[in-house]
């Protein structure tokens, strides 16, 4: 019984201590073994943290937790975001699947948003939109949520 309560305790514990709780991971089309996987906010405030990881087959992070952006809503499941890529370029959309909110190159390792790896944000947001100015060539719908 004690070992039950103290199993229960930890558990608890190491629950409350996470900042995000997952929301799901997402296999991107087009890319063999290359995942997305976002995280929200535990602490529900106004504006809750939305966050993302790119990940290969191995769990190797290839980008770490980042933030993408700010929500008011609670998301439980990963039915309205989409991974997908161009060449070597991938994006997540959510909602609308021409509204890109974040992107990423495998191969030149630049991508939007990258806040926790440069101080920069405006390189950052070049950055970003120089990716979605390449996807745009191919699929011209595209359009960067930061961007509006």
């Amino acid at each position: 019984m004690k070992t039950k309560i103290l199993a229960i305790l930890i558990l608890l514990v190491s629950f409350s201590c996470t900042k995000e709780r997952k929301i799901g991971v997402l296999k991107v089309n087009g890319l063999k073994n290359i995942f997305i996987t976002i995280y929200q906010d535990r602490e529900f405030d106004f504006v809750t943290g939305l966050y993302y990881e790119i990940s290969d087959s191995e769990k190797e992070i290839i980008i770490p937790e980042t933030h993408l952006i700010g929500t008011n809503d609670y998301i439980t499941s990963l039915e309205n975001f989409q991974a997908k890529s161009i060449d070597s370029t991938l994006y997540l959309t959510w909602g609308n699947v021409n509204e890109v909110f974040a992107v990423y190159d495998l191969k030149s390792g630049k991508g939007y948003p990258r806040g926790k790896t440069n101080d920069d944000w405006g390189k950052e947001l070049e950055i970003g939109n120089e990716l979605i100015k390449k996807l745009k060539e191919k699929k011209p719908k595209l359009n960067a949520n930061w961007d509006k």
